[in-house]
């Protein structure tokens, strides 16, 4: 199983766009995505959560499970849940043997920075995709020119070759 566990902010692209890049370069294709929220950005999320359907299963994947439910909601300014919300994911998809990747792409900032340092603590890839120019901030992946968007594995950017 491939897990994927990201941010849900504002805009959909901001969540779907990074999914859908390692897609592209077939670094990582979830079937199981976890999707992190709050009340605030609801609507967001039921657009993010078809929008995945649709693209994962044009790289593949028949039967995605998404999990944006209740479990995995946390209010905007709850730091010690939100961290301990990926941790729980974290361990329970690494206990189980699975593959598991963190998107610190969208998101407030603190969001992006705890989902880093638990990735990294974890020794498990965080995917960022940079946008040089911010006039695409809410683009889909394809309507972006590919040279102003770079795709990180912040593990392999930090430390890959390197002893943790």
């Amino acid at each position: 199983m491939k897990v994927w566990i990201t941010t849900v902010g504002k805009s959909p692209f901001a969540v779907v766009n990074p999914i859908w890049m390692v897609c592209r370069k077939g670094k990582f294709i979830p079937n199981r995505v976890y999707l992190v929220w709050n009340e605030e950005v609801e609507e967001v999320k039921k657009t993010v959560e078809r929008m995945l359907g649709i693209i994962l299963q044009n790289y593949g994947v028949p039967e995605l499970k998404i999990i944006a439910d209740e479990s995995v909601k946390v209010r905007e300014d709850d730091f010690n849940k939100f961290k301990s919300v990926i941790s729980e994911i974290c361990n329970k998809e690494l206990n189980e043997g699975n593959e598991v990747v963190i998107d610190m792409t969208p998101g407030r900032k603190f969001m992006s920075a705890l989902a880093m340092v638990l990735g990294l603590l974890k020794k498990i890839s965080v995917y960022y995709l940079h946008l040089t120019d911010l006039s695409y901030q809410n683009k889909s992946l394809v309507l972006i020119p590919f040279s102003i968007q770079k795709l990180y594995d912040m593990k392999e950017e930090l430390y890959e070759g390197r002893k943790m």
